[in-house]
């Protein structure tokens, strides 16, 4: 009886072994778009971040050597930003490039857009902050005079750069919920078999 046991055990091992291999191999057509789309739009998000930051660099680094007093300090701060900016797109975009739609299995891709739905709204919580501190450097210059312009130059720059993330990510949070969102939900309630699953989310 152990035996037989033991026996349908493995088998039953085997079968769900090939099943899994076989949805990870071949996904449905469905589900190869939802994938894509997602990978489509972390590119474009990398390539237009990156673009924004090499011409916020060039700009700065050229305007800081023909100006001075609190401009200078903008275009420095701007050139600095960027940078950081620059390094993040080229991250995403590194990151993006290695996905593969082949190997995504159902719950692999609903966590990948889950995720990137987080990742925007806790950028867009740090874009506010940054719009505060830039605030703040600038209140600062008003009982520090001998750094007046360093503090308003850096201020204004971090304020104009918060404001533009801060667009950037709702902006790109919204895209991905609305669109992907409904491709979600679809994928979700065709299961096979009508049977559903719990998908942590952290």
């Amino acid at each position: 009886m152990k035996s037989l046991r033991k026996l349908l055990l493995a088998a039953g091992s085997v079968l769900l072994g090939n099943v899994a291999t076989a949805q990870r191999v071949t996904p449905s057509p469905e589900l190869r778009d939802f994938s894509e789309q997602r990978i489509r739009h972390q590119k474009t998000i990398g390539l237009a971040l990156g673009s924004f930051a090499l011409a916020n660099i060039a700009v700065g680094a050229v305007a800081a050597g023909q100006t001075s007093g609190e401009t200078k300090y903008f275009h420095k701060m701007n050139v600095y930003w960027n940078l950081v900016n620059l390094g993040i797109a080229g991250a995403g975009l590194l990151s993006s490039g290695k996905r593969k739609t082949d190997s995504e299995t159902l719950p692999d891709a609903v966590r990948q857009h889950e995720n990137m739905k987080q990742v925007l709204l806790v950028n867009a919580g740090l874009d506010v902050a940054y719009v505060i501190g830039g605030a703040y450097l600038q209140e600062r210059a008003n009982s520090h005079p001998t750094n007046a312009d360093q503090l308003r130059g850096y201020g204004k720059s971090i304020i104009a750069q918060g404001g533009f993330l801060l667009a950037f990510d709702l902006v790109n949070y919204f895209i991905f919920k609305k669109r992907g969102d409904k491709q979600e939900r679809l994928l979700l309630s065709a299961t096979s078999n009508g049977l559903g699953f719990v998908l942590p989310i952290r």
